[in-house]
């Protein structure tokens, strides 16, 4: 530790000590008024006072007085249960306290010129090397010597806590030895920062390249680590850059905080580091003080007097030169509904007091670094605007402009490749849920990880969001390209970001090999593809790019920019597919939509149907279908008076509050009874729907429409919609009805079909398309059924000339 800071460090604990007789008088003045006035201020009074001298004994290094006067807090804080008892308790508290800070203050002169006369010998940096291998020690210290710098030896590891606190080292050498996943020298280094009142920089070294080591070098603030057997210049290499650290200009901090002791600790420790640091008490100076010297961090407590730490933040960010200042804030309660509102506010930037010098200096020399960085690559993208088209500052991978530059030099070169694209799945519920600086480190996980696995030749790239692009030479075909993608899916899969839970993902890729000159765009045009037919599928999944892909993709395309059109040119058609009784009796259609496009012909519903979803457009063709049926059903119904018509509803259909009202009003305009119309809903519509839809289909069930459960059998819980619901009609899915065939022993039809009847449930199969299939469905007694073997979906003018609307009867292939 260099001499200025020793002595300033000195200096600090000196003035604490004697401040301590003034702090003693007030406690006295506290307690005495407290035995006076037996209340509840009195008592409060005297328990903050006890928190905020625990707090600054703490941080000065006192831990006796931090023991007492906190023990004594906690009494205070609670309750009366045993009076007497607790009044015992307090007094013997108070006697050991009096007692800590009377010893504390009495020792202030002895201690200070000790230490002082030690600060004073110091002549240049200190660096303290361990090695508990005593000739490996001196080889390495004799490599080192003649340098501008005080190297002191220490092989013994029971010596080494007391070795620190001597020598106050600016540097630590120090040799990790693991002894059941615990090294005492590490343990040593880290417990004596709170004495020290500052990190010394470490290096460490070990013949043991394992996590384990890593994470103890890691935890003693370990700045490098190396491996035995050293070279003297490589340490001596990092030694100068730790030491003799080119002096930037000071960082300026704001400090604000409404104690006085407290505030004038942290200004000493913060001035230590090389801060340039201005002090306030309260909002309003501070916010004063801000706008005049634009400080790089602002340090705010929560709690000041007129204006909270979190109302101070919160106009900071309202003005707009001071809206990107970092700000880190400090409490010494650990009050949830605050720090909610601080990570609402900054994030995750919040300290609980007391905090300890180094780990201070630490926190803010992050935080005040990374806000340094930003400026100076701000500055630079605006004086190089072209640095933007190279690398990705989240990442620092190269961009897509790089990629088409690479993928443009390849096909001249007409080499074979591989072109990866890899999407994370569903990585904006992790913005959503934990925030965009979790996103962030999430993505610059991935970007590590996805680096490891390649090889030299390879290259990595980031486009936006979460999407990442993979150039690999070495894989020429789908074997290579399949073995490598899964071990990759596998590995990301595995990654786990901790927080307060653990965030796991799995990713989705597309894949494009190269074999022929193309040119750029459609490469990344063909990864794409492929990326999104494995999109299709629920996470953890690669798929190849095909041609055929493409000229989906481009039909989807088109029929997207044409669909809307289709709707409000009314090119929707219905068709009507009917379902008969068991007795072969006509009882109802199931009216469907058709779309003949003018140049792609039919288009199936499975293809229109969820564009229309995607684009809100649905209740259109709802209520198009609903004014073709309904006319045709009013007409029918003087040939079958009992007749029904079937209507598939969507999720935004039940969304709408007016569906009831416009149902109403169509079947009056028609003169149509709403028992004749029948709802047909999914589970899948349900959930997308939301809680609202149950509320809606009760309403429409009060108004006489009968509600069918379509698809029935095919989701997770359909049984607990037909006890929430007003289902009078279920449907079984055609899955079911395909098994018959297939002479599967299945016992779950017949027990869907018992279900349905013991609960006054009209059912119905659909998909019936063999004899043998009716004759099982009817052994069991299904009611209604629907499909081939009756009818395929057919236009009304085809339908009256069928025999069995004419006969009334059904009339079906045998």
């Amino acid at each position: 530790m260099p001499k200025d800071d020793v002595s300033k460090w000195l200096d600090m604990q000196h003035s604490f000590r004697a401040n301590l007789q003034q702090k003693t008088t007030q406690l006295t003045q506290c307690w005495q008024l407290y035995l006076t006035n037996d209340d509840f201020t009195a008592r409060n009074e005297l328990r903050q006072l006890c928190r905020k001298l625990a707090g600054a004994a703490e941080v000065y290094g006192f831990k006796g007085v931090t023991d007492s006067a906190g023990q004594l807090a906690d009494l205070l804080a609670k309750p009366f249960t045993d009076e007497l008892t607790q009044r015992i308790q307090e007094h013997n508290c108070m006697e050991v306290l009096q007692e800590q800070l009377s010893s504390t203050h009495q020792n202030k002169n002895l201690n200070h010129s000790e230490q002082r006369c030690y600060s004073q010998g110091i002549a240049a940096p200190c660096v303290l090397l361990f090695d508990s291998e005593q000739l490996a020690a001196e080889a390495l210290a004799l490599e080192l010597g003649g340098h501008e710098f005080n190297l002191i030896i220490e092989t013994d590891e029971a010596n080494l806590y007391d070795t620190l606190l001597r020598t106050k080292p600016e540097v630590v050498l120090c040799c990790i030895a693991l002894n059941q996943q615990h090294c005492l020298s590490i343990e040593a280094i880290r417990s004596s920062q709170h004495q020290l009142g500052y990190q010394p920089s470490v290096i460490c070294f070990t013949d043991q390249d394992t996590f384990e080591a890593r994470l103890a070098a890691t935890r003693a603030g370990c700045q490098h680590l190396m491996l035995k057997p050293l070279e003297a210049k490589q340490v001596l290499h990092q030694l100068n850059k730790l030491i003799f650290k080119e002096k930037a200009e000071p960082y300026q901090i704001l400090l604000v905080d409404a104690d006085s002791d407290v505030l004038r600790f942290y200004r000493h420790a913060l001035s230590m580091g090389g801060y340039t640091v201005a002090t306030a008490t309260e909002g309003k100076t501070a916010f004063e003080l801000a706008v005049q010297m634009k400080p790089e961090l602002m340090l705010i407590d929560l709690n000041l007097h007129g204006c909270s730490g979190i109302e101070l933040g919160k106009i900071v960010r309202q003005h707009p030169e001071l809206a990107n200042i970092p700000l880190i804030f400090m409490s010494q309660q650990n009050d949830i509904t605050e720090h909610m509102a601080v990570i609402d506010l900054v994030g995750d930037d919040f300290i609980q007091k007391p905090i300890a010098p180094w780990r201070l200096l630490m926190t803010v020399e992050a935080r005040v670094k990374r806000s340094r960085l930003l400026k100076q690559e701000q500055r630079a993208v605006i004086q190089r605007p072209e640095l933007m088209q190279h690398i990705d500052t989240l990442t620092a991978l190269p961009t897509l402009w790089q990629l088409k530059r690479e993928l443009q030099k390849n096909s001249e070169q007409q080499n074979t490749l591989c072109l990866m694209k890899l999407d994370l799945d569903q990585f904006h519920l992790i913005n959503d849920v934990y925030g965009r600086e979790t996103g962030d480190l999430v993505l610059q996980t991935v970007a590590w990880q996805l680096a490891q696995l390649l090889s030299e030749q390879d290259h990595l790239y980031r486009e936006s969001g979460d999407e990442f692009w993979l150039l690999c030479r070495q894989l020429t075909t789908l074997e290579q390209a399949a073995e490598f993608t899964e071990h990759m899916l596998l590995v990301l899969e595995q990654i786990s970001i901790n927080f307060d839970v653990s965030i796991h993902f799995t990713a989705s890729v597309g894949i494009c090999l190269v074999s022929e000159p193309q040119s750029p765009d459609a490469l990344l045009q063909h990864a794409s593809t492929a990326l999104y037919e494995a999109k299709k599928k629920a996470g953890h999944q690669y798929r190849f790019y095909d041609p055929q892909q493409q000229q989906k993709i481009d039909l989807r395309q088109q029929l997207t920019q044409t669909i809307r059109h289709a709707i409000s040119k009314k090119q929707f058609t219905c068709v009507f597919q009917p379902i008969f009784s068991a007795q072969n009796k006509l009882a109802s259609f199931e009216l469907l939509a058709r779309w003949q496009h003018p140049e792609q012909g039919t288009i199936s519903p499975a293809l229109f149907i969820p564009l229309l979803e995607e684009q809100g457009l649905i209740s259109y063709l709802t209520r198009q279908m609903l004014d073709l049926g309904l006319p045709q059903l009013k007409q029918w119904r003087k040939k079958w008076p009992d007749l029904c018509l079937n209507i598939n509803v969507s999720a935004q259909d039940l969304a709408d509050p007016e569906l009831c009202e416009q149902l109403l009003e169509r079947m009056q305009q028609h003169d149509l009874p709403n028992k004749a119309l029948v709802i047909e809903i999914t589970e899948s519509i349900l959930i997308q729907a939301g809680s609202g839809s149950f509320e809606q289909l009760r309403h429409l069930a009060e108004q006489g429409f009968a509600i069918s459960l379509d698809d029935f059998g095919t989701g997770y819980s359909s049984l607990s919609y037909l006890d929430k619901l007003p289902v009078s009609r279920l449907k079984i899915d055609r899955s079911f009805v395909q098994r018959i065939d297939e002479n599967k022993q299945d016992k779950l039809l017949p027990a869907i079909i018992h279900l349905a009847n013991d609960l006054a449930l009209e059912i119905t199969a659909e998909g019936v398309e063999t004899k043998a299939q009716f004759d099982y469905l009817k052994r069991y007694g299904c009611q209604r059924y629907q499909g081939y073997l009756f009818s395929k979906p057919l236009m009304a003018e085809d339908i009256e000339r069928t025999l069995w609307f004419q006969a009334k009867e059904s009339v079906y292939s045998k």
